[in-house]
């Protein structure tokens, strides 16, 4: 398995937006019980991007305003070190609960993990007043696309994955029975021990999900909080 890595740097008053979400409510989702405003969710679209809603409270120091310049400056910034990043902040605002909402879109899954783990080494050198030039940029932590495409980026599987419906063919599936399912989808998301459960959206059925990982319908399934990874296998 593909050795992720987790960045030990503090972050006063906010979460970064994109590999961890930071909902208290249930989360409105395609299939998912439960409707809510107040929600944080990543869906993956069938062209490859993903859509991203993060509801948070980011704390005094960051208004609407604040919150919005700092994507933005960082965006560009991001796109200047990787130039076919495809990154844009929708809105920024704050909903009902007086909570800043966050809506994003990225091209593709590499936009989606490079960014956000750039996001938050670039916010946390602004409030150090440090140089933000020498931020380097990763996409560990997240992979969505093919199960043999995540092998070749160097994702070993080594994982039991549990099936989602008694109808599957296979009620648990390893690593050679994931390598035999080549052209199937696969999401994987690191995930820490002190994060907020997250909601995934898929395109498609969702067939297999790894522990730590409960299916919330049919194309739905949320991750909790786990020391490593969680992955969800969907046609």
């Amino acid at each position: 398995m593909k050795k992720f890595m987790k960045k030990n740097i503090i972050v006063t008053g906010i979460m970064i937006l994109g590999l961890c979400a930071c909902s208290d409510s249930q989360t409105k989702t395609e299939g998912a019980k439960g409707t809510s405003d107040d929600a944080s969710v990543i869906t993956l679209k069938k062209d490859g991007s993903i859509e991203r809603r993060l509801v948070e409270d980011f704390g005094e120091d960051y208004s609407e305003d604040a919150l919005e310049s700092l994507i933005d400056t960082s965006i560009s910034a991001y796109q200047k070190k990787v130039p076919q990043a495809q990154v844009n902040l929708k809105s920024c605002q704050k909903n009902k609960e007086d909570r800043l909402a966050v809506e994003m879109t990225f091209g593709d899954w590499e936009s989606y993990a490079g960014w956000n783990n750039y996001f938050l080494d670039y916010m946390y050198a602004s409030e150090m007043g440090m140089d933000t030039a020498s931020i380097e940029s990763s996409t560990d932590g997240f992979f969505a696309g093919t199960v043999s495409d995540a092998y070749t980026a160097g994702y070993g599987l080594e994982a039991t994955l549990n099936a989602v419906s008694e109808k599957n063919a296979k009620q648990s599936v390893g690593k050679s029975d994931l390598l035999g399912m080549g052209d199937t989808h696969i999401v994987i998301l690191e995930r820490g021990g002190d994060d907020e459960p997250v909601t995934v959206n898929c395109y498609g059925d969702i067939l297999y999900v790894s522990d730590g990982v409960s299916a919330a319908g049919k194309k739905s399934a949320t991750v909790d909080a786990m020391d490593g990874y969680g992955m969800i296998v969907f046609q």
